[in-house]
C-alpha cells in the first residue's frame, strides 16, 4: 500500500505497532489453517496440552497465555462444547475450576503438531540464525518487561 506521504516512526514504535499488525496476520492465517478452531482456541489448547498433566486452572492459563480469565473462560467453554476439553472443580478448592483435554482434544493436538512444526518451519524459512536469535531475545524481553507490568511471570 502506498501513501502520498511519509511519516517518520521510531524504531521503537515501529515495533510495537508491527507486534500489533503481526499479531492480526497470524491470527487471519491461523484461523484459515485450522477447520474445527480458531486460531485463539488453538493456542489455548496448544498450552493446554503442554501442562496437561497438571489439570490447569483458569488463572493459570490465562497467565500462560497472556490474557484474563474471563477470555480464556469463554474460550475453554467453546473447547468444551465442540469436545476437545472438560471442566473439572479442584478438589481442594471447589471456587476453583480445573481443565484437561479429552481424549478428542488430545488426538485433534497430536495430529496438527506435525503440521504446525512444517508450518513454523516455513514461516522462518528465510531467517539465519543471527536474526532469529536477536527476534528471539527482543521478544523474550519484551515478555518479561510485560508480564512484570501485569503483575505476573
Amino acid at each position: 500500500m502506498e501513501f502520498p506521504f511519509e511519516k517518520k516512526i521510531t524504531h521503537k514504535a515501529y515495533v510495537y505497532g508491527s507486534i500489533f499488525t503481526l499479531s492480526n496476520r497470524l491470527q487471519l492465517l491461523g484461523d484459515r489453517r485450522y477447520k474445527d478452531l480458531s486460531l485463539k482456541q488453538a493456542f489455548v489448547l496448544w498450552n493446554i496440552s503442554l501442562y496437561d498433566d497438571y489439570f490447569l486452572n483458569l488463572k493459570d492459563i490465562a497467565q500462560i497465555v497472556g490474557t484474563s480469565s474471563q477470555n480464556v473462560k469463554k474460550i475453554i467453554n467453546i473447547l468444551e462444547k465442540k469436545g476437545f476439553a472438560k471442566v473439572g472443580k479442584d478438589e481442594t478448592d471447589r471456587r476453583s475450576l480445573r481443565v484437561a483435554l479429552t481424549s478428542k482434544g488430545k488426538e485433534y493436538y497430536m495430529e496438527r503438531g506435525k503440521e504446525e512444526e512444517q508450518y513454523i518451519e516455513e514461516l522462518f524459512t528465510d531467517f539465519d540464525d543471527e536474526t532469529l536469535m536477536g527476534l528471539y531475545q527482543g521478544l523474550y524481553k519484551l515478555m518479561e518487561k510485560t508480564a512484570q507490568e501485569q503483575g505476573g511471570k
